[in-house]
C-alpha cells in the first residue's frame, strides 16, 4: 500500500534533523530500513530512494524542475515514469525553501546553546586501596559547575562530530563533555587513592586535589572553572585475612 507523499517528506525531514543534511547520502541504507520500519513509506518507493541515493543524485534536486529531476530518475535509476515522478515530487518537498531555511538557522545551533550555558555536572568517584591485607573502599562526590568557551570549537572529536552533523543537539555535546569530564576524574581519583601502598588514603581531603584537578581539565577541554561541592569518605578497612580464633 503507498503512502502518502507527506507521510513521506515528513519522515525524510525527521532523519535529516536529527541526523544532519548529509545523513540521507552518507547513510541511505539506514535512511531505507528505517522508512521500511516506521511504515512511512512502501517498499517499492523506499527501494527507489535507495537506489536514488546510492546514485548520488542529491545534487540534481537543485536544478528546480521537476520533470528535468524526473527524467534524470528515469535515466540513472531506470524506473518508469510514474515511480520517477512520485520521487521527484518527494524531493522538492523534501528540499523546500522553508526547509532549507530551516536547516540554516539549525547549523551549529546545538554548540551556541550549550554555550550560553553553565555545564553542570554530578560524579561519584570509586576506588579501592589495597594494602595486601586488606582493603578501603574509597567514595567522593561532588557536583560540578563549569562554563564553555568558545575554545570547545575547536576540540577534535567535537569538530568531527559537527562536521558530520552539524545539527547536533547541545545534549548530545553534553553527553560528551560529561563522559570525558567523569572518565578523566575516576582515573584522577583511583591515581590518588592507590599512590601508597603503606598509607590508606584520606578521602575526606581529596577536594583539594580534585579543584587542581578540575582547573586543568578546563584548560585541556576548552572550559572555564566555576565551582564545586564535594564530600567523600570510606567504608573502613576490610582485612582479606580474618583472624580465625
Amino acid at each position: 500500500m503507498a503512502r502518502s507523499t507527506e507521510d513521506i517528506v515528513g519522515s525524510l525531514k525527521e532523519i535529516i534533523d536529527k541526523n544532519g543534511p548529509s545523513y540521507l547520502a552518507e547513510e541511505p541504507y539506514r535512511v531505507y530500513k528505517r522508512l521500511i520500519k516506521d511504515g512511512t513509506a512502501d517498499r517499492k518507493t523506499a527501494a527507489a530512494l535507495l537506489h536514488f541515493l546510492v546514485n548520488d543524485l542529491l545534487a540534481d534536486v537543485r536544478c528546480g524542475d521537476v520533470e528535468l529531476l524526473s527524467g534524470t530518475i528515469r535515466k540513472e535509476c531506470s524506473l518508469n515514469k510514474r515511480m520517477s515522478d512520485r520521487l521527484a515530487i518527494i524531493l522538492f518537498s523534501l528540499y523546500s525553501g522553508d526547509n532549507q531555511k530551516e536547516w540554516k538557522t539549525k547549523d551549529r545551533e546545538g554548540l551556541k546553546s550549550f554555550l550560553r550555558e553553565e555545564f553542570a555536572c554530578k560524579w561519584n568517584g570509586f576506588a579501592v586501596w589495597d594494602a595486601g591485607n586488606g582493603t578501603v573502599d574509597c567514595h567522593y562526590e561532588a557536583a560540578i559547575i563549569l562554563m564553555p568557551t568558545e575554545a570547545i570549537a575547536s576540540d577534535k572529536e567535537l569538530a568531527s562530530q559537527l562536521k558530520k552533523n552539524p545539527f547536533m543537539a547541545k545534549e548530545a555535546i553534553y553527553d560528551l563533555f560529561a563522559k570525558r569530564l567523569k572518565e578523566y576524574l575516576d582515573r584522577e581519583f583511583e591515581e590518588y587513592c592507590t599512590e601508597d601502598d603503606y598509607y590508606q588514603p584520606v578521602v575526606e581531603d581529596y577536594g583539594s586535589n580534585l579543584e587542581y584537578d578540575l582547573a586543568e581539565w578546563c584548560k585541556e577541554n576548552g572550559f572555564e572553572f566555576v565551582s564545586f561541592e564535594g564530600d567523600g569518605g570510606d567504608d573502613g578497612y576490610e582485612p582479606k585475612y580474618p583472624r580465625r580464633w
